[in-house]
C-alpha cells in the first residue's frame, strides 16, 4: 500500500521455461524441483543433517580417538570465518595493483620440520581447521573450506605409521566432532608417513547436483588441499599428491557409489616461503567495465608478474550460474583458472586449490565461484564462453574454473553471520520474481514464479493454458521444513477459506506464515479487511507481523478459554526481529506518505547483526483511529510508543520520505526529554520532483483539492509506487474529486476496498501540506548526527538550505536510486551498503 514499492497487487502465478543452454543452475543438468524453487529449502536441511560425515551406524564399535584442541582458537575463528564465498563487495574500488599482488602473494612460514617431530597437540590444531566452527550468528556450521553446496560430502581419512603416537592405520577424521575414528589397522611399513585420502560421498551430493558430480567433489578436494596449503607452513610442514590408487575406497570401507577422489602426503616444507604451486596453470583477469580505474575492461592473462591484455570480450552475467547473477553485478572482476598439465585426476583438485588459496588473501578480495567445465560434456556456460574467447585467440583451453570477486570490508570479513549465505534460500523461481520487480511495474509482479523445463503445448503446438494451470497445486509455497496441520476449529477453517481463495491455494495449513506463502502488503491489506468483515472484528493491518498464520489469527478472534488472545499489534510493527535478547539496540523508521509501514520491508532484510527494526506505523490507518492534525503530535505519541519498547537512550531513528519529518522531531522532543538520539537518517526527505499539468491549489481550510494534479499525483504514488505511466495518466483524466479517485484506486486495486483507501487519502490529505517553517527549524536545535539520503530527482527537502538546527554540520550521501527505487529490491542494496560504511566509521 502506501510507499509500498515491492507491492504486487494480482495474486498471479508466472510459469517461466528455463532454457539449459542460457540459464546455468547449479549443474547445469537434470537439476529437478530443488533446483527450480528453494521454497522448501531442502538444500539447507540436507546441509543441518551433515550429509557428508559419515553415519554413527557406520562407526559404531570402532576405536574413537578424541583430538586436542576441540574448542577453536581465536586465530583459527578468525581465518575460517574470514574465508567465505562472498556475495556482496561493499569495500570500495580495486585497483590493478590490488589485482598484481593478490595474484603474487607467497605464504611464509617457519624453517622446515620432519612430520615426525610434530605433537598430538600440533596434529589436533592442524586437523582442526577442516572441522565445524559455530556462532550463535549462524544456523549453518561454517567451515574453513569451500564445498559445492555447501553440502561438505567430501570426507578426508588419515594413514599414519605411528605418527604422534597413533597406532598405524587407517582413521576417518570426523568433521563435526573433531575425533580419529580407526577405520583400518595397518602394519608400520612406513612409521614416518602421514598421508590423506579422500572420498566423496555420493549420497551427500546427489540429492542437489546431478550432472558434474566427480568434478565437483574434485574442486572440493583442491579447497581442502588449499588450505592445507595455507596452514601448513607455520608448521614447517607442506603437501604434495602422492598418488591416484583406486584401491583406497575399498581400505576405507566407503560405500561402493562413492568417489576415490585422490591421496595427498604431509611432507617437510622446502623452505621458508613456500612456492605459488601454479605449474600447468593458467590464470586470465577479466576487468568489468568501469569497476578498476587504472585497467581497462577485457580479459587479461597473468604471466611473470604482469597482466598482459588479449581479448575485449568477457564472460557476461547471463553465463553464470543463476543464482550468482546478482553477485555478478556487483563484482569489479573475474577470474578464469585454466588448468593444462599434470596427472588427468589432478585437474580438476587443481582449480579448487587456486580459488581457496585466493580467497584466503589478507587485502579482503572475495570471491564466489561461478562456473566451471565438466568431464561428462555439461559445461556451464561461463566455461563454454571463456574456451570460445580463448579459441578466438589462438589460446588453448582445458578444464575451467570461474570466480567473480570484489574488495570486502573489515566488518564483511569478521562477520560471523549468516548473510553471505542466503543465497542457498533461494533458488531461479525466487530470483526471477526479484528481477521482475526492477522491470514490470508493481501491479504486475506476480506473487509466485513457476519454474518449467518446458512448457506444455497443445496437439498443434500452441501452448497448453489449461495445462499449465493444472500444474499450479497450490502446494508450491508451503514449506516442507513444516508438518501440514489441517484447521481444527471453526475460526480455523473460516479463516483459512479466506486465506486460499486470496493467495489461490488449494490447501493451507495452519502453521503456514503468510509473508513466506506469498503475501505482500496488498494481500495482507485485503486479508484483515476480510477477516473483519466476516467476524465483525476490527484486527489493525498490522495484526499480521504478531499473527501471520491462520493459527494465531483464529486466537486473535477467539481467545482461549482461560481469556488468553494473541499478542495487541502495536504502531510500532517488528519487521526484523531477533531471537533472544537482541545484541544491539533496535532501529525505529518511519515509513512514507500515508503511514504503512510495509514498504520498509526490504531495507529491514538487508540489516547485519542482530539489530531489530521496528516500522513506525501512522495513527488513522486502522480503522476507528483518528489521524494527528500536526507532526508534533504525531511524534509525541510515538516517543511514548518507542520508550515503551526501549526505555532509556540512546536512540536510532531513521525516516524515509515524509516520515523524515517525523523522525527529525521524534528526535527533538526525545533530546528535550533529556534522552540521547545517536543517530539521525533522514532517507529521500526532498519530493519527488511532479512536472506541473495544471493548476496548484489547495480546497477549504487549506486542504490540498484534486484539481491540483501535482497532489493528486503524489497521492496516486501512495497506492503505485510510480509517477509516471499510462495508469497515472489515466487516473488524473478521470479524478474530479475523492470520490473518483477512491472508485478509480478501488477497482485498481480491489483489495483495499474503499474504506481503506478514503482512511489513506485522509492522511495524505491532512500530511501533504506539512512542513517547518524557517522559524520552526531554529527553535528545534538537535545535537544528534543527522544524515540526508539524498534520492537521485528529488527536490531540495525541508532540512536542506536551511542551518541552525543541528550541532553539528549533516552528512549527505547521494545516492543513484530515485525516491521510489530506494526502497526496492534494485535499490536498497544501494542504501543499505551506504548506512553500512557510516556505521563502520
Amino acid at each position: 500500500m502506501t510507499d509500498d514499492p515491492a507491492t504486487g497487487f494480482q495474486s498471479l502465478v508466472s510459469f517461466v521455461e528455463l532454457d539449459p543452454k542460457e540459464a546455468a543452475v547449479m549443474d547445469q543438468g537434470n537439476h529437478g524441483a530443488h533446483h527450480q524453487s528453494k521454497a522448501s529449502k531442502l538444500q539447507v536441511k540436507a546441509q543441518l543433517s551433515n550429509p557428508g560425515c559419515r553415519d554413527a551406524d557406520e562407526l559404531r564399535g570402532r576405536p574413537v580417538i578424541e583430538l586436542p584442541g576441540r574448542q577453536p582458537s581465536a586465530q583459527q575463528r578468525e581465518l575460517v570465518f574470514g574465508r567465505k564465498t562472498y556475495r556482496s563487495f561493499e569495500g570500495g574500488a580495486l585497483t590493478r595493483s590490488d589485482i598484481l599482488r593478490l595474484l603474487g602473494r607467497r605464504v611464509s612460514g617457519t624453517a622446515p620440520r620432519d612430520p615426525r617431530d610434530l605433537s598430538f597437540a600440533e596434529w589436533g590444531t592442524i586437523l582442526r581447521y577442516f572441522g565445524q566452527y559455530h556462532s550463535p550468528e549462524r544456523l549453518l556450521p561454517k567451515y574453513g573450506y569451500a564445498s559445492p553446496g555447501s553440502l561438505y560430502a567430501t570426507q578426508m581419512y588419515v594413514e599414519t605409521g605411528g605418527i604422534a603416537g597413533l597406532r598405524p592405520g587407517i582413521y576417518y577424521y570426523h568433521p563435526a566432532h573433531h575425533q580419529l575414528v580407526l577405520i583400518k589397522e595397518r602394519p608400520a611399513s612406513e612409521p614416518g608417513r602421514f598421508i590423506l585420502h579422500f572420498v566423496g560421498r555420493r549420497s551427500a551430493i546427489e540429492p542437489v547436483y546431478r550432472n558434474n558430480i566427480q568434478e565437483v567433489l574434485e574442486i572440493e578436494t583442491g579447497h581442502m588441499v588449499g588450505l592445507f596449503e595455507e596452514i601448513l607452513p607455520a608448521y614447517g610442514l607442506d603437501i604434495a599428491a602422492a598418488g591416484h590408487e583406486p584401491v583406497v575406497k575399498g581400505q576405507v570401507e566407503c560405500a561402493d557409489e562413492d568417489y576415490y577422489l585422490g591421496t595427498f602426503e604431509i611432507i617437510r616444507s622446502p623452505g621458508a616461503e613456500r612456492p605459488d604451486g601454479d605449474a600447468g596453470l593458467d590464470i586470465y583477469v577479466q576487468a568489468h567495465p568501469g569497476r578498476i580505474a587504472d585497467l581497462a575492461e577485457g580479459q587479461y592473462l597473468y604471466r611473470d608478474g604482469e597482466l598482459e591484455r588479449f581479448s575485449d570480450e568477457r564472460v557476461l552475467k547471463k553465463h553464470v550460474i543463476a543464482i550468482n547473477q546478482q553477485v555478478y553485478d556487483r563484482a569489479s572482476l573475474g577470474i578464469t583458472v585454466v588448468s593444462r598439465s599434470g596427472a588427468e585426476w589432478m585437474r580438476y583438485v587443481a582449480l579448487g586449490r587456486k580459488l581457496q588459496r585466493l580467497q584466503m588473501n589478507d587485502q579482503n578480495i572475495g570471491f564466489m565461484s561461478s562456473g566451471y567445465s565438466s568431464k561428462t560434456g555439461n559445461d556451464l556456460p561461463s566455461a563454454k564462453r571463456m574456451a570460445r574467447i580463448l579459441a578466438d585467440t589462438g589460446r588453448a583451453g582445458g578444464p575451467s574454473y570461474f570466480f567473480v570477486g570484489g574488495l570486502v570490508t573489515d566488518e564483511q570479513r569478521r562477520s560471523e553471520g549468516m548473510k553471505e549465505d542466503l543465497v542457498h534460500m533461494k533458488g531461479p523461481a525466487e530470483m526471477i520474481r526479484d528481477d521482475l520487480v526492477a522491470f514490470l511495474p508493481d501491479y504486475m509482479v506476480p506473487n509466485r514464479v513457476t519454474v518449467l523445463d518446458r512448457l506444455p503445448l497443445t496437439a498443434n503446438g500452441k501452448v497448453d493454458v489449461k495445462a499449465l494451470a493444472a500444474l499450479d497445486s497450490g502446494q508450491g509455497a508451503r514449506s516442507a521444513d513444516r508438518p501440514f496441520t489441517a484447521p481444527r476449529t471453526r475460526t480455523e477453517k473460516r479463516i483459512t477459506a479466506i486465506w486460499t481463495k486470496l493467495l489461490k491455494r488449494e490447501a493451507v495449513s495452519v502453521l503456514d506464515d503468510f509473508f513466506e506463502s506469498g503475501g505482500n502488503s496488498l494481500i495482507a491489506v485485503s486479508l484483515v479487511n476480510r477477516i473483519n468483515k466476516e467476524f465483525g472484528s476490527t484486527l489493525p493491518l498490522q495484526v499480521l507481523f504478531a499473527s501471520p498464520t491462520v493459527e494465531r489469527l483464529a486466537l486473535a478472534l477467539d481467545p482461549e478459554p482461560d481469556g488468553t488472545t494473541g499478542p495487541a499489534p502495536s504502531r510500532l510493527v517488528p519487521l526484523r526481529a531477533c531471537a533472544g535478547i537482541p545484541a544491539e539496540r533496535p532501529v525505529f523508521c518511519w515509513p512514507g506518505l500515508g503511514g504503512y509501514a510495509m514498504n520498509l520491508r526490504p531495507l529491514a532484510g538487508e540489516l547485519t547483526g542482530d539489530r531489530p527494526f521496528y516500522g513506525v506505523q501512522a495513527r488513522g490507518i486502522n480503522e476507528g483511529e483518528t489521524p494527528y492534525p500536526t507532526v508534533q503530535e504525531m511524534a509525541a505519541e510515538d516517543v511514548e510508543a518507542i520508550r515503551e519498547i526501549q526505555p532509556e537512550g540512546p536512540y536510532t531513528l531513521w525516516g524515509y520520505s515524509f516520515g523524515a519529518r517525523v523522525a527529525f522531531e521524534t528526535a527533538y522532543q526525545l533530546e528535550r526529554s533529556g534522552h540521547q538520539v545517536d543517530q539521525l537518517f533522514l532517507i529521500a526527505p526532498g519530493s519527488p520532483r511532479v512536472r506541473p499539468r495544471g493548476p496548484a491549489g489547495s480546497g477549504p481550510e487549506g486542504v490540498p483539492g484534486f484539481h491540483d494534479e501535482a497532489f493528486t499525483t503524489i497521492l496516486f504514488s501512495v497506492f503505485a509506487g510510480t509517477i509516471t505511466g499510462p495508469v497515472l495518466d489515466e487516473c488524473l483524466r478521470v479524478t474530479r474529486d475523492e470520490e473518483s479517485f477512491t472508485v478509480f484506486i478501488s477497482d485498481r486495486y480491489p483489495q483495499l476496498g474503499p474504506e481503506l483507501v478514503t482512511r489513506v487519502i485522509r492522511i495524505v490529505r491532512l500530511t501533504f501540506g506539512f512542513s517547518y517553517s524557517f522559524d520552526e527549524l531554529l527553535e528545534r536545535r538537535i545535537s544528534a548526527p543527522v544524515t540526508i539520503f539524498k534520492a537521485r530527482g528529488d527536490d531540495y527537502s525541508f532540512i536542506e538550505g536551511s542551518s541552525g538546527y543541528s550541532a553539528a554540520t549533516p552528512v549527505v550521501v547521494q545516492l543513484d536510486a530515485d525516491h521510489y527505487t530506494v526502497l526496492r529490491e534494485t535499490g536498497v542494496g544501494e542504501l543499505a551498503a551506504a548506512v553500512k560504511r557510516l556505521n563502520t566509521r
